[in-house]
């Protein structure tokens, strides 16, 4: 099981998805581990713009590596794939870049744009070298 604070290369802030996204950096992830300002802003949007109430406590995930119960995007066609598949990240696929994830980079939402790009890294220089230069260079895989 991986732990909600760390990754599993063990780099505190670092939580990477199976599309290559750091699940640490989200929203919803952030106000579900104590980010109290995230989460009210996050139920005021539901209310807003969906009209949708939700209670704060369903603003909840433990990113996909976490507890699928507590899973914002369950049903993410990317990790039940990966899952089906047996690999850590869609980049070690053997079809990888396919076109779920394809789909996803281009559905509009800027930080899905990068995760092709940087995946395409990742597979190239590893998961715990990608993180390194992202450090170095001051970046973070969820931020646009």
């Amino acid at each position: 099981m991986v732990n909600r604070i760390m990754d599993h290369v063990g780099r505190k802030g670092w939580l990477i998805s199976y599309c290559g996204l750091n699940c640490a950096k989200c929203d919803i992830y952030e106000a579900g581990h104590g980010n109290v300002e995230m989460r009210d802003e996050i139920v005021a949007w539901f209310l807003s713009e969906r009209k949708e109430k939700i209670n704060p406590e369903q603003v909840r995930c433990d990113g996909c590596r976490g507890r699928f119960e507590r899973h914002w995007s369950s049903d993410c066609r990317m990790m039940l794939c990966a899952k089906s598949k047996n690999v850590e990240h869609c980049f070690e696929c053997a079809d990888f870049p396919c076109s779920l994830l394809m789909e996803f980079a281009e559905d509009g939402i800027t930080h899905h744009r990068r995760t092709v790009e940087n995946s395409k890294r990742m597979r190239e220089v590893g998961l715990e070298q990608w993180i390194s230069e992202q450090e170095r260079q001051g970046k973070c895989v969820f931020c646009p």
